[in-house]
């Protein structure tokens, strides 16, 4: 970060740290060996980030904003079931949905651009060094993602207990296998997110500083457009590989959450009376007195 005028700050800085998906699978049956598991570990991504902050005069408060370009990664493994109750017209009898995931293993990734918005705090150390703490919102806006389908399977069948008789391997009725190894785009939106951050700047010569902070970003909205979301009707196309987990009923919401360490540079304004603290060097104008012989 660096200084211009009364209190200006202008940065521009690469991050890295987790930058992962939170989403929560939930599965509510175990398979027939008696394994249920769903893991969705924190993954690492990278952040490029500029900062404008105007600190108002005479005060170490002010408001900034800027712009990020971030990645968002997550992987997802799992075994289990969920069943869900349902209705089938053709036949005119209530059963249960059953949806079998065996060693499934996805994952997803996703790029935004964010644009945040915040109060600022200047803590002045010397000529030299300063610490700016900041916390706001942002808006984020994905502009790329996408899913992959790398192991397992993915099954749909259904149970009758009018006849006690779990029907499967029936695609022309919606009871098949998906088909292994899919891929696609993920369907997202605008989302909200509050973010913070804390950074040190330390001159390294007259026209360069070097700054070094943490930052941290939660996101408050699903990024994931979910008004399709329902008990599904059986057809021939009824797959989780048309747009991953996140389509599914399993994942209610999807957030985005990243924290990490920030690197960066400024360049300083060539004003000589400024100093990196963020305020001009005093000048008396006290008027003088006109000595009279």
């Amino acid at each position: 970060m660096c200084a211009y005028g009364q209190g200006e700050i202008l940065s521009f800085g690469v991050g890295g740290g987790v930058n992962t998906i939170l989403f929560d699978p939930v599965l509510d049956r175990p398979l027939d060996n008696g394994v249920m598991k769903s893991d969705v570990p924190l993954l690492p991504g990278f952040t490029l980030s500029s900062r404008y902050v105007f600190f108002f005069q005479s005060r170490n408060v002010g408001v900034g904003s800027g712009v990020d370009f971030v990645q968002y990664r997550s992987r997802a493994t799992l075994d289990g079931r969920v069943v869900t109750p349902s209705y089938d017209y053709e036949n005119g009898q209530s059963f249960d949905l059953i949806e079998t995931y065996m060693g499934w293993k996805e994952k997803e990734f996703i790029f935004t651009f964010e644009f945040p918005l915040g109060l600022y705090y200047k803590v002045p150390f010397s000529e030299k060094a300063n610490m700016i703490v900041g916390a706001g919102g942002k808006l984020e806006v994905p502009v790329f993602s996408r899913y992959e389908v790398y192991e397992g399977s993915y099954s749909v069948s259904g149970y009758y207990p009018q006849t006690n008789v779990v029907i499967h391997d029936l695609p022309h009725h919606g009871f098949a296998n998906s088909e292994p190894y899919a891929s696609g785009g993920i369907k997202t939106k605008l989302a909200f997110s509050v973010y913070g951050e804390i950074g040190f700047n330390f001159s390294v010569s007259e026209r360069v500083m070097f700054y070094t902070g943490l930052y941290c970003n939660y996101g408050l909205t699903s990024v994931f457009d979910d008004k399709k979301k329902s008990v599904p009707e059986l057809s021939d196309d009824f797959f989780v590989d048309t747009e991953g987990l996140f389509a599914s009923r399993i994942v209610d919401k999807v957030q985005l959450f990243s924290a990490g360490l920030k690197l960066g540079i400024s360049l300083p304004s060539n004003n000589r009376d400024q100093v990196s603290s963020g305020t001009k060097s005093r000048v008396d104008t006290t008027p003088r007195k006109t000595k009279i012989e």
